[in-house]
């Protein structure tokens, strides 16, 4: 469940992250896994490995996202 509580940073929520993944998609178009991973890292700080793939799975599961295999990539869907 997608709670919140006193010791949840809003900035490294799932939900937030989801939207800075959106973001940097559609604004790159195609980023690699690492690549997206390390602006999110310097965007935000390293406690966002932590959130990052269940961001991407949540993103997945609304299909929102697709992932090249071929390139190891990540584009927002149209």
């Amino acid at each position: 469940m997608l709670l919140a509580d006193k010791h949840t940073d809003p900035v490294l929520s799932i939900i937030n992250v989801a939207g800075m993944i959106i973001e940097e998609t559609s604004k790159c178009g195609i980023v690699g896994y690492n690549d997206l991973l390390m602006l999110l890292v310097n965007r935000t700080s390293e406690r966002v490995k932590a959130v990052f793939n269940y961001s991407l799975s949540l993103l997945f599961v609304l299909d929102k996202l697709e992932y090249i295999e071929d390139i190891d990539a990540i584009r927002l869907k149209s």
